[in-house]
C-alpha cells in the first residue's frame, strides 16, 4: 500500500474585519534529500482585491527597537499578518498522510 504525504497545503483564513489571509507550506528538498518545510502568508484586505504576498523582513532597525515598538512595527508583515499558531497548523501538515485532511 502506497501512502502518498502531502507536499502542499494552503489554509484560507478569514478575519473579523473582513480581511482574508492565506497560509501556504510546502514541502521542499535539498542536498542530500533532506526535507525541510516553505511557508508563505498572501493577504487580500478585501474580497475583490488582489491577492499580496506578505514581506518575511523584519524593520530595518528592529534590534534598536523596545520590545513593544517591535511587537508592534518590528516584526515581519508575514508575523504582522499570521501568529506563529496558524503557520504551525499548516506546515506540521507536510509529509503526513493524505487521509489525516479528513
Amino acid at each position: 500500500m502506497v501512502i502518498d504525504p502531502i507536499t502542499k497545503l494552503s489554509k484560507t483564513i478569514q478575519r473579523t474585519d473582513g480581511s482574508l489571509v492565506r497560509i501556504t507550506a510546502t514541502a521542499m528538498f535539498g542536498e542530500g534529500l533532506h526535507q525541510s518545510v516553505d511557508v508563505y502568508v498572501h493577504k487580500k484586505p478585501t474580497l475583490d482585491a488582489d491577492w499580496i504576498l506578505c514581506n518575511d523582513r523584519p524593520h530595518p532597525d528592529w534590534k534598536g527597537m523596545s520590545r513593544e515598538d517591535y511587537i508592534n512595527h518590528g516584526r515581519s508583515e508575514k508575523f504582522q499578518t499570521v501568529s506563529h499558531g496558524e503557520i504551525l497548523g499548516v506546515s506540521t501538515m507536510i509529509g503526513k498522510p493524505m487521509s489525516a485532511l479528513q
